[in-house]
């Protein structure tokens, strides 16, 4: 079995940190390295990964000079990655025990793959689940491009928590693009599965944990020039068939502009009424339709003179997000406990 590499990018979650670092080192297929970039933290950090590594030679650890920001230190890891497979881990989220096992074994059935995709499951600090992109996909199997690309739109893309890429996917579409910013990691996959055929296994293999200091709680409009770069690079690949293009170009266009409604949401919901302002005049204004962007602003205006406006938003929020959740807990109670468990360790 050809070894695979983990990348664990970190700042200053040391406990977050180790939890993750186990959650790897339980992993039925042993044939692994750990690679730990540690971006400047100035804590604890080292004295953890040593204490976790135990002296287990699969365990690296490397600390940057100065903190270069966090997609650098992911894009760092990836330019280093020299053997057959490699993965990402977030040192807040989790793996659990069988995750390399499912992903290489969809490989190994389909060996045209470039990435293994398995389900991670979005949940609270609790393990309650909240949400499972996967679980909105029609089945597993083999996608040949560009269908991949096109059932990962509309949110439902595989969280990188629990995909496993083959290296030459690196050399097919490129290293992790910092122009793109937040979802560079949507950029990746999507700009991979348009290419090249992926696989996907529904089985849950790792949780994703929202907790209010994650990266994805304070969205903000600033995500949008990277949509807009995703497109424009797709606009240019001659390698996608023009019909392709075109409707993955429209469709991410689509997406951004529901993006920008959802940060509009939550920006308001959270009492962030600058953050909501600059989504809807973005997409007044330049990302469109102009009328929805119209909309939003006067919404916005509402929701900040009126307080029974808010707390509307805030009920039609909370439903949104109970239905969201709603495929979610078809996963097997056991891959819920197991996950309850990794979160535990």
């Amino acid at each position: 079995m050809e070894e695979i590499t983990t990348i664990i990018p970190t700042y200053r979650r040391p406990k977050m940190l180790a939890r993750a670092l186990r959650s790897v080192l339980r992993q039925t297929l042993r044939n692994f390295r750990v690679h730990v970039y540690d971006n400047a933290s100035g804590d604890e950090t080292e004295t953890i990964v040593a204490q976790e590594a135990r002296g287990d030679p699969r365990v690296a650890y490397f600390c940057q000079p100065h903190n270069i920001g966090a997609a650098a230190n992911f894009l760092f890891g990836m330019q280093r990655v020299d053997t057959p497979y490699f993965s990402f881990l977030s040192d807040d989220d989790v793996l659990l025990p069988d995750f390399y096992e499912t992903a290489i074994a969809g490989f190994a059935r389909w060996p045209s793959a470039l990435m293994s995709a398995t389900s991670t499951i979005e949940v609270d600090t609790n393990g309650a689940p909240l949400f499972a992109p996967l679980a909105l996909w029609p089945r597993d199997g083999l996608y040949e491009p560009p269908t991949g690309a096109f059932a990962m739109l509309g949110n439902r893309h595989p969280t990188w928590t629990t995909v496993v890429f083959r290296r030459e996917s690196i050399e097919r579409v490129g290293l992790l693009d910092l122009e793109v910013g937040a979802p560079a990691d949507l950029d990746f996959e999507l700009h991979l599965a348009a290419v090249a055929p992926m696989v996907v296994s529904r089985r849950a293999c790792g949780a994703y944990v929202r907790h209010p200091a994650a990266h994805s709680a304070g969205e903000t409009a600033a995500v949008a020039p990277g949509f807009e770069r995703m497109w424009r690079k797709v606009e240019e690949d001659e390698s996608i068939e023009p019909a392709a293009r075109a409707r993955l170009v429209g469709r991410l266009r689509g997406q951004l502009g529901w993006k920008l409604v959802e940060i509009w949401v939550k920006a308001l919901v959270r009492g962030d009424d600058a953050a909501a302002h600059e989504a809807a005049v973005l997409m007044r204004d330049r990302y469109g339709p102009r009328i929805g962007g119209s909309l939003l602003v006067a919404g916005w205006r509402l929701c900040t003179r009126i307080a029974l406006c808010r707390a509307a938003l805030r009920a039609v929020e909370k439903a949104r997000l109970r239905m969201r959740a709603e495929p979610s807990r078809a996963v097997e109670p056991h891959r819920l406990a197991q996950i309850r468990e990794a979160l535990a360790l």
